[in-house]
């Protein structure tokens, strides 16, 4: 049991918070055992109430006196989490800025882990930093005022680092919750007691009011109180004119009223449910008026009263749960003290008990007709033709629950006139709740015609309603909530049942059945008046088919759960949406899923294996676009792409003809897909990543690779009005050369490149991956701004091992290729116009076990095409990576090689003597200016390093038996095409060679009698006169060659690497 002590106050607040202070002082000549410390103190306030203005007063006084104590003031009565505590915690500190960033990067981190707001954790590396700052100043004693918003103890000292335990003298003063706070004691106690390796507590102080009258204590803490809500809202940019401290405290004790009333009346079963309705009370019996504060330059805003009722409420949460848990005890004391406090104003105090059963009387609230304006009536019969509130012109707020109809027969003249008087009812209310009523009547089409002011429309229990009836109503509603109910749409317009309500907030559609003519429920969006932000379906929803509100730009939050046994399809594009939460529901015929436009989109949280379905036929996530782009049909879904951007490289699937389309700005939403790695296995996967940091310039992928190399560009290219306006910040800058060829015909100075073979159209099961720059419209970074800081991205191993198709381009921030796969799969690679990347590749994952030469990557490559990457170096970093790990297997099935452009590129990927490229038919590389060797050969015992200064090993041969076409250009380093190695390639027919000063040798050919042509060599006369022959004896003899020399083959040209 906490030991407790009572400061007895007569007067205020402020002889409260000197109380405090004298308990809080402590005697330096006393001496203290480990067992007497009091570091920990609660205080509980006048019976709950005052508790957080007393240590707001203790507060100020503190901080403006001198003292070498620290105070560290934490206001976490709004709580969110034990993060936004730490937060708090480390900005009173006045952390360094490098430590609070950590806050914003952990946060990103949890998005993109689906982590919910209200359980992120403390960040370990920012409590050691807060540990390391007090061990900094252990000679000074702080004191720390916290005011907890939790519904459990914190201790700082295990979470956070402070030192509380011991001989320590440090202290801490908290409270739970925290204005109008009227949790009883006991619940306090019974918290504490949750987790006693928690409970650090060691004092439970109160306050006591002696002999002040009770009423007039009760109305000074509650202006107190109210003086502080003020504060916060205005914190909150909810102005301080709208509502003032009286108005805070008039609806205090409404709801607390609300509260009372069952107890009272002896109506113990019913709920007028505050978390729904509170701010309504407030707003329809005219606490918060409407207009009040509204005006803005001679407007009036709509619905900013509203606002503020629901920012009031968040702001003085109070636990009034006893009437739920105990209805059958009255309340404790401290409620009914401030319950029946005299400062509560007429009319908001009038509460008539009907009895239960029949009203008979149709005008029975008639002399009420000025002053009623909120009604509730609960298990009650009586004509809904006339019913007993029909001259309540009043009356803005509507609650019927569990009533029955009865009919009474009437004259035509009399239901003329009351039809009359109905219409003036309901054609003024501002909310309508009907639960477990019969609907027929009341909302039927023609009664909602009349609601044209409703703002909110809550309808429980109906069975067999007929929803179409709310086609083209309710212009002005906010909230539709339609929940535990059986219903239908006759009129066959379900995927138009909310036009016309373009005020439209939040939609509850939990727990319902649907009959017949319901199958989809869907919104059309209005991309001028679009308000919606929340969709709740939290107890599922039988029948239903098809959610769909695509194009919703302010949706945010869409709430899933439960049993959704025939729902196939989910669509929530071009929305706000930043986790999309699926675990709570059941949807074993969930098939399909639209995501595309989703650019706030970090998160997808899917139902456990056995409440889906294995296999998710279409999948379309594109986050790359803004959520404001207008989405009119599904038929745009299904093209996956409207820029159809990757449709520009020849052979490839277009985006909709694929299973799966995902285009993503940030590769930590695809851990969100790594639970459907196996989906990988049937479906082919349309993939693009992108950049949203950074603007380029998209050239059109590799549509046309053929074409003439021009100071450093690929003429013939299809390239965009955008690369007219700026050279590409990618490409090489390299002065221009005139293309020159001669009049006879015989050669060029500047040849033409081979083209790049189309994609392939692959079977199914591959993953097309693209990986570029997001394309946006903003002007190039100019000369003196910096473009980008390297860095590298991470994309799931089993994405790149299921690839089929790699096109990286135009990417300014990677610095390799993620993914640490061996590419298994992959038949097509393009890498182009990547100023950062250093290495192509990143080091492939050895697994257990594994030894020298286990390694095996890109065993299905057939085309690899690289282009214009000025600071790679090297394929892979082979600091991490031994050459000889790698497996003979690789690139074995390798077709065709290109190269341009790489001029700090040493060699491409090293030989072992058990590598072969069988298939390899074409070998292209231009414009490298420190390429050493293109393929060097491995030995278990050398490094390449070491093998460059050993003699040559003409003994070892390297057979292309597939090498058709070599072309070499403007490569003055490259000594050899295969390091210490001899090459064969028995059918080459076409070698094309432009300043390759330091080669020497050209591969061996066969032999005369095996030759039936000779290979056509395109080069300088000067390289060729130089050239070193290896002589019959190894087949290698310049007769087996025919030259070609062109006229102008002297030409300067730059012969080394490009400084950039």
């Amino acid at each position: 049991m906490l030991p407790t002590n009572v400061c007895t106050c007569r007067y205020n607040i402020d002889e409260a918070a000197e109380r405090i202070l004298d308990v809080l002082k402590e005697d330096t000549n006393v001496t203290r055992s480990i067992s007497t410390r009091n570091n920990v103190i609660y205080f509980d306030g006048f019976d709950g109430l005052g508790a957080s203005a007393v240590l707001q007063a203790i507060t100020r006084r503190l901080t403006t006196v001198a003292t070498d104590d620290q105070v560290i003031y934490i206001d976490c009565s709004k709580w969110e989490s034990i993060r936004a505590l730490q937060r708090a915690i480390a900005e009173q500190l006045a952390l360094p800025a490098p430590t609070m960033e950590m806050f914003d990067r952990q946060d990103e981190e949890d998005d993109f882990d689906g982590v919910p707001r209200g359980s992120l954790s403390e960040i370990p590396r920012v409590v050691e930093a807060m540990w390391q700052q007090q061990k900094q100043k252990l000679n000074r004693r702080f004191l720390i005022i916290f005011r907890n918003g939790s519904s459990k103890e914190i201790n700082l000292e295990s979470m956070f680092g402070f030192p509380l335990s011991g001989y320590s003298r440090n202290k801490v003063l908290w409270t739970f919750q925290g204005r109008f706070k009227l949790m009883p004691r006991m619940k306090v106690v019974e918290a504490m007691k949750v987790d006693s390796a928690i409970n650090k507590t060691d004092v439970f102080l109160s306050a006591a009011h002696d002999d002040r009258d009770p009423q007039e204590l009760c109305s000074y803490l509650l202006h107190q109180e109210a003086a502080q809500v003020v504060v916060a809202l205005e914190k909150n940019n909810i102005s301080g004119h709208i509502i003032g401290a009286s108005k805070v405290i008039e609806c205090f004790l409404y709801k607390l009223k609300i509260c009372c009333i069952g107890y009272h009346f002896n109506m113990l079963d019913m709920d007028y449910d505050l978390a729904t309705h509170c701010s309504n009370y407030w707003v329809c019996d005219a606490i918060i008026q409407q207009g009040e504060g509204d005006a803005v330059d001679g407007e009036i805003e709509d619905g900013s009263w509203q606002t503020t009722a629901d920012a009031l409420q968040l702001a003085m949460p109070f636990d009034v749960d006893y009437h739920h848990q105990q209805p059958y005890l009255p309340p404790p004391s401290h409620i009914i003290m401030c319950g029946e406090s005299r400062t509560t104003p007429p009319p908001y105090d009038m509460h008539l008990p009907i009895p239960v059963g029949v009203i008979p009387n149709a005008d029975m609230f008639r002399y009420f007709d000025k002053n009623l304006r909120v009604l509730k009536l609960y298990r009650r019969t009586f004509n809904f033709s006339t019913p007993p509130f029909l001259y309540c012109h009043s009356l803005k707020f509507l609650w019927l629950e569990h009533c029955q109809d009865q009919e009474i027969s009437s004259n035509t003249v009399d239901r003329a006139g009351k039809e009359d008087a109905i219409g003036r009812c309901f054609q003024n209310l501002w909310v309508l709740d009907v639960r477990y009523t019969s609907c027929d009547r009341i909302l039927s089409a023609h009664m909602l015609d009349l609601m044209a002011q409703l703002r909110e429309l809550n309808v429980m229990g109906a069975q067999d309603w007929d929803i179409g009836q709310l086609q083209g109503q309710l212009s002005n509603i906010r909230k539709l909530r339609v929940t535990k109910s059986a219903i239908k749409c006759t009129n066959g317009l379900q995927d138009k049942l909310f036009s016309g309500m373009n005020k439209m907030e939040l939609i509850d559609f939990s727990g319902n059945r649907v009959l017949s003519g319901m199958a989809s429920l869907s919104a059309v969006s209005n991309s001028t008046n679009n308000t919606l932000e929340t969709i709740i379906i939290a107890d599922g929803c039988a029948g239903l088919q098809n959610i769909s509100f695509k194009g919703c730009t302010k949706l945010k939050s869409l709430v899933l759960g439960g049993l959704f046994d025939e729902l196939c399809s989910i669509d929530i594009s071009g929305t706000a949406v930043k986790t999309l939460d699926l675990s709570a529901m059941t949807a074993q015929k969930l098939s399909e899923l639209f995501l595309l436009d989703c650019d706030k989109l970090c998160a997808i949280l899917w139902p456990p294996e056995e409440k889906r379905k294995r296999y998710l036929d279409e999948l379309r996530i594109d986050t790359t676009q803004l959520a404001s782009t207008t989405w009119t049909g599904k038929e745009k879904a299904n093209q996956g792409t409207r820029s159809g951007k990757s449709s520009l490289v020849r052979g490839v699937r277009a985006p909709s003809d694929c299973s799966w389309y995902i285009s993503v700005k940030d590769t930590r939403l695809l851990r969100s897909v790594v639970l459907l790695r196996e989906d990988f296995e049937i479906h082919d996967v349309h993939m693009e990543i992108s950049s949203a940091k950074h603007p380029a310039v998209d050239v059109g992928g590799s549509k046309n690779h053929a074409g003439i190399i021009k100071g450093g560009y690929i003429a013939g290219s299809e390239q965009p009005s955008m690369q007219k306006q700026k050279t590409d910040v990618a490409d090489v800058t390299i002065k221009d050369h005139l293309f020159q060829a001669t009049e006879l015909g015989d050669a060029q100075t500047i040849t033409p490149t081979w083209p790049c073979p189309n994609a392939p159209y692959t079977y199914s099961s591959y993953c097309y991956m693209y990986i570029q720059d997001k394309v946006t419209a903003n002007k190039l970074p100019t000369d003196h701004e910096e473009y980008t800081t390297g860095s590298a991205i991470s994309i799931p191993d089993f994405f790149c091992d299921n690839a089929g198709i790699l096109h990286v381009h135009d990417s300014l921030s990677i610095t390799s290729i993620p993914g640490h796969a061996g590419w298994d799969l992959l038949l097509w690679c393009v890498v182009e116009r990547c100023p950062m990347l250093e290495f192509i590749f990143t080091v492939p994952r050895l697994g257990s076990g594994q030894g020298v030469g286990s390694c095996d990557i890109f065993i299905n490559l057939r085309t690899l095409w690289v282009s214009q990457l000025p600071k790679a170096r090297l394929m892979w970093d082979t600091s991490k990576l031994s050459l000889g790990q790698i497996s003979g297997r690789s690139f074995e099935f390798l077709e065709f090689l290109h190269l341009d452009f790489c001029p700090r590129l040493i060699h491409l990927f090293p030989f072992s003597t058990g590598f072969s490229m069988r298939m390899l038919h074409t070998i292209e590389i231009v414009w490298c200016g420190d390429l050493r060797t293109i393929f060097p050969l491995h030995s278990d015992t050398e490094s390449y390093q070491e093998q460059e200064q050993q003699p040559r090993r003409a003994t070892t041969t390297v057979e292309f038996q597939s090498l058709k076409r070599i072309h070499l250009h403007e490569l003055p380093m490259l000594r050899s095409i295969c390091g210490s190695g001899r090459m064969y390639a028995p059918n080459l027919k076409t070698i094309k060679i432009r300043g390759c000063w330091s080669l020497t040798r050209l591969p061996v050919v066969g032999s005369r009698d095996s030759r039936r042509e000779k290979v056509e060599c395109d080069c300088e006369k000067d390289w060729w006169d130089r050239l070193q022959w290896d002589g019959p004896q190894a087949n290698h003899l310049p007769s087996l060659y025919k030259p070609i020399h062109p006229r102008y083959y002297k030409k300067t040209l730059l012969r080394g690497s490009v400084l950039l």
